[in-house]
């Protein structure tokens, strides 16, 4: 299968994760970080992180030059349930509508390791993540992107040029840090990104990527969205 959207930056790799040996470095990655570490899932005796919303959804993966996966973003279509249609449906507000369809998607499951590697600058993982998810959706025609996330991070995204919604009120989840879920429209991001362009959108949006550019994102906490 050809992979339109994969670009190299920086020596990293930014590519949908298709094979089978893909899938296993995926599911055992998210173990390692949404069971083993965060506790937000129950940990499962073969070390593989998987659930129902597996068919029909995309995974967008960071690789290094020996093929290691680094960051990661499961990237679920509008056609199909979304976690906040169930697992997180007490986190969208009264009176909200979840748009569905082929214009919608919900990201899930997003990490980027935060442990030293050489050679990767701390928050070039998460930068190449949002460009990659960024491209994925105008090939797809994607214009509306939900997601869960700490409400510190909500504050990061719009400080970065993301104009990121709340659709509901900050809960705690298991008591854990203050969640949101939120809603991100490409559209109205271009449009902010051209009203006031800045070195990180213009980054973003870029036809063709650069091999060896630096992204101007930082971000020394590690990143994760359920």
């Amino acid at each position: 299968m050809i992979d339109t959207l994969r670009f190299t930056e920086a020596g990293l790799t930014v590519r949908l994760a298709h094979s089978l040996a893909d899938q296993d470095q995926v599911h055992r990655l998210r173990h390692k970080v949404f069971c083993e570490q965060l506790h937000w899932v129950p940990a499962r005796a073969d070390g593989r992180e998987c659930d129902h919303y597996e068919t029909g959804a995309v995974t967008l993966a960071v690789f290094t030059p020996d093929d290691r996966i680094v960051g990661l973003c499961r990237l679920i279509p509008g056609h199909r349930p979304f976690m906040l249609e169930r697992d997180f449906k007490a986190l969208v507000g009264p009176g909200q509508i979840l748009r569905k369809g082929p214009d919608a998607a919900e990201a899930t499951r997003l990490t980027a390791l935060s442990e030293p590697t050489a050679g990767i600058r701390p928050g070039l993982v998460s930068a190449l993540l949002y460009k990659g998810i960024y491209r994925w959706a105008r090939a797809q025609a994607v214009r509306f992107l939900y997601l869960v996330v700490e409400t510190r991070y909500l504050c990061r995204l719009r400080r970065h040029g993301f104009p990121c919604r709340a659709i509901g009120p900050a809960t705690s989840l298991a008591h854990e840090m203050p969640c949101v879920a939120a809603l991100l429209d490409w559209e109205a991001f271009l449009i902010q990104a051209r009203a006031y362009p800045s070195a990180f959108t213009q980054w973003i949006t870029e036809t063709v990527p650069t091999p060896q550019a630096a992204s101007p994102w930082r971000s020394p906490a590690p990143d994760c969205e359920r």
